[in-house]
C-alpha cells in the first residue's frame, strides 16, 4: 500500500504527468501508425529498456558494472525455446527462462561478490564469452547454427497462448506490459529495505559491512533481480523472431553493452533514465543500421557501432550524468521515480 501512495504522489508532479502522457501515447501507437519497421523497433525499445533498467539496478543503484547480461538474456533465450520443443506455453517458457536466469544470477553473485570495481566488470566480460563458446559448441541446444522454432508451433493458428503472430504489435504490447510491470517492482523494491541496502553498498561497501548490512547476500540479490528481468527479456526475444544462435542471443556489443549505452545516456542514477537513454539511442541504432546496410551493402554491417563511441564520448565530457541527471541538476524537471519517496512539485 505504501508503495503504491508514493507511485500515486510521484504522478502528480508535473513530472509524473508527462510520463503518464507519455505511456498512454505509447499503448495507442500501433492503433495509429502503420509503419511496422516502425513498431518492430519500438518493441526493440521496450525489450532494451527491460534490460537496461535490469541492469541499472546492478550498476546505479548497487554499484556493480557488468557487462554480462548476454548469459541471462541467453539463459532465458534458450529456455524458452526448448521449453517449446516440448509443448510449453511461451508464457511459462518466459518465467521460467527468468527464474533460472535469477537463480543462476543468485549463484554467481556468490564468488563474483568478492570482486569490486573493474575486476567484476572484467569478471562478467569473460563470463558472457565463455558461455557464447559453450553454446556454440554444445551440439545437444543446437551448436552454433542455434534453434529454430519448432514446426507444431508455426503451424498453430495465431493466438495468445503461443505467441505466434507474424505482426509486431502484439510483441509490441508484451514487451510494453512486461517493461511497466519491470518498472513498478524496482521502485517499489528500491523503496524498502532491500533498495536502501543496494544504495548503500554502492556508496560505501566498508561502510555497509560495518552497519551490519550483509554485502555478499544484497549484491546476490541484486544479481537474481536484474537476471530475472534480462531472462524474461531474452524470452520476448525468442518468441519474437523465432530463431535463436549463440552469436546473437549471447552477444556482447547487441545484448550487453547495448543496456550500458542506454543506461549512460538516459542517466543511471534514475529509474526512467534508462528507458530514456533506450528511446534515444536504439531506434538511432536500427535505423542506422538499415540505411547503411541498405546504402553501403553488407561489406559495411557494422560500421555504425563507430557513432556509438562517439556518442558515448559526447556523453562522458559534456553530460557524464546522463540525459536525466542534466535536466534534474539544471532544475528544468523534478526527479521522477527515484528512490526515496514522491515529489511535491504540484
Amino acid at each position: 500500500m505504501r508503495a503504491l501512495e508514493m507511485i500515486k504522489a510521484e504522478l502528480s508532479t508535473k513530472a509524473g504527468r508527462i510520463f503518464t502522457a507519455a505511456a498512454i501515447v505509447a499503448v495507442i501507437l500501433p492503433l495509429v501508425v502503420r509503419d511496422q519497421f516502425f513498431i518492430n523497433a519500438m518493441m526493440l525499445v521496450y525489450m532494451y529498456s527491460i534490460i537496461a533498467l535490469a541492469w541499472n539496478l546492478m550498476n546505479g543503484y548497487t554499484g556493480l558494472l557488468s557487462f554480462g547480461h548476454a548469459v541471462f538474456f541467453g539463459i532465458g533465450a534458450y529456455t524458452l525455446m526448448l521449453l517449446l520443443y516440448r509443448g510449453v506455453t511461451p508464457w511459462i517458457g518466459m518465467l521460467l527462462g527468468g527464474l533460472l536466469s535469477a537463480g543462476f544470477a543468485f549463484l554467481l553473485g556468490v564468488p563474483f561478490s568478492r570482486l569490486r570495481s573493474h575486476w567484476f566488470a572484467l569478471g562478467t566480460l569473460v563470463l558472457g564469452e565463455i558461455f557464447l563458446i559453450v553454446f556454440a559448441n554444445w551440439r545437444a541446444v543446437g551448436g552454433a547454427l542455434g534453434l529454430d522454432q519448432p514446426r507444431r508451433f508455426l503451424l498453430s493458428p495465431p493466438s495468445i497462448y503461443w505467441l505466434n503472430y507474424a505482426r509486431p504489435t502484439p510483441y509490441y504490447y508484451l514487451a510494453l506490459g512486461i517493461l511497466g510491470l519491470e518498472l513498478l517492482s524496482l521502485y517499489a523494491i528500491l523503496n524498502s529495505r532491500p533498495g536502501y541496502f543496494f544504495q548503500a553498498i554502492r556508496e560505501d561497501e566498508e561502510a555497509a559491512m560495518a552497519s551490519g548490512i550483509n554485502v555478499t547476500l544484497y549484491k546476490c540479490i541484486s544479481m537474481a533481480i536484474s537476471g530475472f528481468f534480462t531472462g524474461v527479456a531474452g524470452g520476448i526475444y525468442t518468441v519474437r523472431f523465432g530463431y535463436i544462435d549463440p552469436y546473437a542471443v549471447f552477444s556482447m556489443m547487441r545484448i550487453s553493452v547495448y543496456p550500458v549505452i542506454a543506461g549512460l545516456i538516459g542517466g543511471v542514477y534514475s529509474l526512467i533514465g534508462p528507458i530514456i537513454g533506450s528511446l534515444i539511442f536504439v531506434p538511432t541504432a536500427e535505423y542506422l543500421r538499415a540505411i547503411v546496410g541498405g546504402t553501403l551493402g553488407s561489406r559495411f554491417q557494422g560500421v555504425h557501432f563507430a557513432s556509438f563511441g562517439i556518442v558515448l564520448l559526447i556523453i562522458s565530457m559534456r553530460i557524464p550524468e546522463g540525459l536525466m541527471g542534466w535536466l534534474e541538476m539544471r532544475g528544468l524537471l523534478k526527479p521522477l521515480m527515484a528512490s526515496g519517496g514522491g515529489g511535491d512539485e504540484r
